[in-house]
């Protein structure tokens, strides 16, 4: 892999990591379409991309984040709530994987996240605090439903969270905050997994410079910074339906050029 190929897939990564449009689903439309192979020898440098988009959430949510961890224990519970529903998923994690290896579902998929967006839009609202008091336990569990939604290719984590937080009566820039802050666990223990798979493996590594490495970490951790940046400006200008009418298109070409 060279420099330049390495600093492609960190912008490929940054940049759908975090928009609603699934990351997990471009990267599979693009490997169909440009027929790679044994993309599992890659495993390490997806890691390491992974790495620098988590970085980004770190540093675009570190005052949140601070908050969490100094004095808001309320918010790190609710979290650990919305984690719940991803620990089964485990079980069946083999048989999931088949859904990676048939590109011809993906544009359904991509149906699926449009619909989700849409949805999102059209019934969401933005409950009173006494309300939103006292859902403060339920709200968080079936958010982490959402978001375990996402472990299909070419549904995307972050517009099903926003979407199912909008539905639930959280304003628009609460549901951003805890759709990313969700992440945190998911990517984590994503990474451990692929990282206990690698370790217990005996496939071959490529042969990948620690400049290439270093150029896909920083890129998607650039590039993710932005991509958060830009969504939130999306946010606030209400064009969140740009990304359902996107992801629209996307499935309907995907459908035609996979079954047709």
């Amino acid at each position: 892999m060279s420099t330049f190929e390495a600093i492609f897939l960190g912008i490929i990564q940054g940049l759908t990591e975090f928009l609603p449009i699934s990351s997990s689903g471009h990267l599979k439309l693009m490997q169909a379409l440009l027929g790679m192979q044994d993309l599992d020898q890659y495993i390490l440098f997806d890691l390491i991309c992974h790495l620098g988009t988590l970085g980004a959430i770190f540093i675009f949510f570190r005052a949140e984040i601070q908050s969490m961890l100094s004095s808001n224990r309320t918010r790190l519970m609710q979290l650990g709530l919305a984690t719940l529903p991803l620990v089964p998923l485990a079980i069946f994690l083999k048989p999931i994987e088949t859904f990676y290896q048939q590109p011809n579902l993906i544009g359904y998929f991509f149906l699926a996240t449009a619909l989700l967006l849409y949805l999102g839009i059209r019934f969401g609202k933005t409950l009173p605090p006494e309300a939103q008091q006292k859902s403060r336990w339920k709200a968080p569990f079936f958010i982490g439903c959402f978001q375990a939604l996402a472990i299909f290719p070419g549904i995307s984590r972050s517009g099903a969270t926003i979407s199912g937080a909008r539905m639930l009566g959280w304003n628009m820039q609460e549901a951003l905050t805890f759709s990313f802050l969700m992440a945190i666990p998911a990517i984590l223990g994503g990474i451990t997994i692929e990282t206990l798979k690698l370790l217990t493996s005996s496939a071959t590594l490529p042969s990948i410079s620690f400049v290439s490495y270093s150029a896909g970490m920083l890129t998607a951790l650039g590039v993710g910074y932005c991509s958060l940046f830009f969504l939130q400006r999306m946010i606030i200008h209400q064009r969140f339906i740009y990304f359902a009418w996107y992801c629209l298109g996307l499935g309907i070409a995907a459908i035609i050029y996979f079954n047709f």
